[in-house]
């Protein structure tokens, strides 16, 4: 059995981390020229779906390290209009330090890089199948692999996509800018303590509406890769503020072509869009990095009838990308590796392939959009999908 993935995001190298452990030959393509190559993005939430994941594909000392690089837990979710006035406000009870924890986004993806056969610089292009019963993919540079299963886990924009399931789309439901605040003692100092570990979100009477995640890791990743891991190589990230702006009304700031607009642009446009809100607030913003700060489209899959199944699939962003209102993502595309590593498994040891990918496919459509239509449902997306 040989398994080709295109795409080294998580959900791909988490089913890569799943495969290889299985003993199934399995080699990533990845079209970035390198792992350093783009900012990898966010804190994100690892809920039971993604935890448990992690957990059934890597090896357990790298699952050990997700756990012991993880960001400090939030103590508080606190609904505030722009000048801190609390509308409402909740503790949040300490989950299970492995269950329920958030991780620096490009930390996990270093931890799940380690040991694989990923090749950079390597850009999708298309794929056939050839008379053996196997599927052939090509790259934009001319070359070739070989597989018994080649999977696209090249999210929204997938190429794979486009070829499976002809038609398929997504719609766009606006957008907001992502910065990152170094986190001094002077500037915590000058916070409000309700806006620290702390899951929050700022709205003004117009609209505009401000987020903001403290991240500061549990242990310093380099530190702890020694620990657990010596042959993980990964970037210590000192801690810092992971703030979003969107505009009135959730219009992306600066209007529908805010994507293409460099890292200072949109800083300025983040702080235009809260110029009436808590000095506090505006600070976090003013000390980013502004050549840091990065446009996030917010798209939603349409819904896809179950196509007929060969030796390609999807997973994740892929088949089913949706609005990161209830922090669902990542998690479903781990689920879905989980999953689909299961499959492989199962036809590796005898199990007809078609058949076992057949009731991948079904599974992960049903409760793949079923969390698309449950993340429209929150703050991220309603007032944005009117436009």
């Amino acid at each position: 059995m040989r398994v080709v993935i295109v795409g080294g995001g998580l959900g791909g190298l988490c089913l890569a981390q799943g495969l290889a452990k299985s003993g199934v030959s399995v080699a990533v393509y990845e079209r970035d020229p390198s792992p350093h190559a783009r900012d990898q993005g966010w804190r994100i939430t690892l809920k039971e779906d993604g935890s448990r994941a992690l957990r059934e594909c890597l090896p357990a000392p790298l699952f050990d390290l997700c756990v012991a690089t993880a960001i400090r837990p939030a103590t508080q979710m606190a609904f505030l209009d722009h000048r801190l006035t609390p509308a409402f406000t909740k503790p949040i009870p300490a989950p299970p330090a492995d269950t329920v924890f958030g991780v620096n986004r490009l930390t996990l993806r270093e931890i799940l890089l380690t040991g694989l056969d990923v090749r950079f610089g390597a850009t999708f292009a298309r794929y056939s199948h050839t008379p053996d019963g196997r599927v052939r993919a090509r790259f934009a540079d001319g070359t070739t692999a070989h597989a018994d299963l080649l999977v696209g886990a090249d999210g929204t924009g997938s190429a794979v996509r486009r070829l499976l399931v002809p038609g398929s789309d997504f719609d766009e439901i606006g957008g907001f800018v992502y910065g990152r605040t170094p986190i001094t003692p002077g500037l915590l100092r000058e916070t409000p303590e309700i806006l620290i570990d702390s899951f929050n979100r700022l709205t003004a009477p117009g609209g505009a509406a401000m987020s903001l995640a403290t991240c500061r890791p549990l242990r310093a990743p380099s530190e702890a890769a020694a620990a657990y891991a010596p042959d993980a190589r990964l970037t210590d990230v000192p801690g810092y503020f992971a703030w979003t702006v969107a505009g009135d009304e959730g219009r992306p700031p600066g209007g529908d072509g805010f994507h293409r607009s460099d890292g200072p642009t949109l800083h300025r446009l983040a702080l235009d869009a809260i110029h009436g809100f808590h000095p506090a607030a505006r600070r976090i913003v003013q000390k980013a990095d502004a050549a840091a700060t990065f446009p996030v489209r917010l798209r939603s899959a349409r819904p896809v009838r179950h196509w007929e199944t060969t030796n390609v699939t999807l997973l994740g962003d892929a088949i089913h990308t949706m609005s990161p209102g209830r922090g669902e993502g990542a998690n479903v595309a781990l689920r879905d590796a989980a999953l689909l590593c299961r499959a492989v498994t199962a036809a590796a040891a005898g199990a007809p392939l078609t058949e076992v990918i057949r009731r991948y496919e079904a599974d992960m459509l049903a409760y793949g959009f079923a969390a698309v239509r449950a993340s429209l449902a929150q703050p991220f997306a309603p007032r944005a999908a009117r436009h």
